[in-house]
């Protein structure tokens, strides 16, 4: 579905090189974990969370068979390993949406909320997930862009919510195509408006060309 080599798969999580383990663990006390090639986002789960991923394994097929453009997380494995003395350890094989030959230059998690969603590290590099109220752009789509975006996100919050899941986000990547040279002025030049899909204009009256990742 995902056309997806089980090989490479293979290879990917568990061959000679290590995982990467990212920062910090989630919230919910998960680790995160990256393969080598960056292909795959790997978390680690309670037993109660794998069997939610279970239970909507049915719906969640249907879902990503019909809507080629969803915006839900691509599940590739739910795996469980237990070591000959030790605890069985449990995770989820994801895709991750940040593996492209671009080059990303700020990463956003929003959730549609202003509540604590505002990233309170002192040092903020390429690497940091921001969150909604360090969001300070406006976007300007094409409008057939605009209106299937809107559509996916209203299709796959209907999911989600069908699936008794509230706790998710929208992740958001920038990769700037003209960092450079960014213009000033508080209007989009005709320019931008007709060679590119999307530009970002900034409180500041900056503005932007940028590939977004959804």
């Amino acid at each position: 579905m995902f056309k997806l080599d089980t090989a490479d798969y293979m290879i990917s999580i568990s061959g000679s090189d290590a995982l990467r383990e990212l920062s910090s663990p989630g919230k919910s006390g998960s680790m995160f974990f990256l393969s080598q090639d960056d292909r795959f986002m790997i978390k680690t789960l309670r037993k109660s969370e794998v069997q939610v991923l279970l239970r909507m394994l049915r719906d969640y097929y249907r879902h990503v068979h019909t809507y080629d453009n969803t915006l839900v997380t691509k599940f590739f494995g739910l795996h469980r390993v237990k070591p000959s003395s030790g605890q069985k350890f449990r995770f989820v094989v994801m895709g991750n949406m940040f593996c492209t030959e671009l080059r990303i230059h700020q990463r956003f998690d929003l959730k549609g909320s202003s509540l604590g969603r505002s990233t309170d590290k002192v040092k903020i590099d390429e690497n940091t997930t921001l969150k909604d109220l360090d969001l300070n752009y406006s976007f300007y789509l094409e409008p057939s862009w605009r209106d299937a975006l809107l559509k996916q996100i209203e299709i796959d919050s209907e999911f989600l919510k069908n699936q008794g899941i509230m706790d998710y986000s929208l992740l958001l990547g920038f990769h700037y195509r003209a960092r450079q040279s960014l213009l000033r002025g508080g209007s989009l030049p005709e320019s931008i408006l007709q060679d590119n899909k999307l530009a970002v204009l900034s409180e500041q009256g900056k503005h932007e060309t940028v590939s977004p990742y959804l």
